[in-house]
């Protein structure tokens, strides 16, 4: 059994034994609906990585600790004091072999939040399937998926994350942090700009079984207002 296919048995197993039947149903339905068919429009942002954030990053919550886990070592070195990633455990050691850096924030033990990012284009891959263009040898550095456990949202923990996240980026000299969010992603719409972050295009995702599009439009603000020139950089 391939890696992926391995990652996907033991969430999936996971799902069944800690969510139920029903979660483990919805989801399989969506992860098969999407092996099929994919359609997603993006706004694509720049963030400045050594400029300070717009907005409040303090957490409403005392308990808390921030890690960077920039290694499969330091990954079971928690998990052997007793931190407990859930679900996010499945596939992380591997990222982490590759280069992926993971930032966390714990409330106790418990993982609260966790977010990803890359350094380099082989990492880059082991994190999206999207041939999203950043220039790693030019500082650059790309900002992947995170996401919030949604008994400790609310708290500014993302935001705390984030600013961390940042923080370390900028120490291994990168400046700029490239990522791109869903347009259907109001909620990281609102916020990437208070973070400082910057739309710079769009993108389109399409994937039709094992066939696969990427498309950018980069922004030029002209006379009269924005304009943009599409180009094809994946397929």
């Amino acid at each position: 059994m391939s890696s992926y296919l391995r990652q996907k048995y033991k969430r999936g197993r996971y799902i069944l034994q800690k969510e139920g039947l029903f979660a483990f149903f919805l989801k399989g339905v969506r992860f098969l609906r999407r092996c099929v068919f994919i359609h997603e429009r993006y706004y694509m942002y720049e963030v400045p990585l050594n400029e300070p954030m717009k907005f409040e990053s303090t957490p409403k919550i005392q308990d808390f600790a921030f890690e960077i886990i920039p290694t499969s070592q330091r990954l079971k070195e928690l998990v052997a004091q007793g931190c407990d990633f859930g679900i996010h455990i499945i596939g992380a050691e591997e990222k982490l072999n590759n280069g992926a850096i993971m930032s966390c924030v714990f409330v106790g033990k418990e993982l609260a939040c966790i977010h990803w990012a890359a350094a380099t284009q082989k990492t880059m891959n082991i994190l999206t399937e999207i041939p999203y263009k950043i220039d790693f040898s030019n500082s650059e550095a790309y900002l992947g998926w995170s996401e919030t456990n949604p008994k400790y949202r609310r708290l500014l923990l993302s935001r705390y994350n984030y600013s961390e996240e940042r923080k370390f980026l900028a120490s291994i000299e990168k400046t700029i942090g490239r990522t791109r969010v869903a347009k259907s992603n109001l909620a990281s719409l609102k916020g990437l700009p208070k973070a400082g972050g910057r739309v710079y295009g769009e993108g389109r995702y399409l994937k039709i079984l094992w066939w696969k599009s990427w498309k950018e439009k980069l922004w030029v603000l002209g006379e009269g207002g924005t304009s943009g020139h599409e180009e094809r950089v994946g397929i």
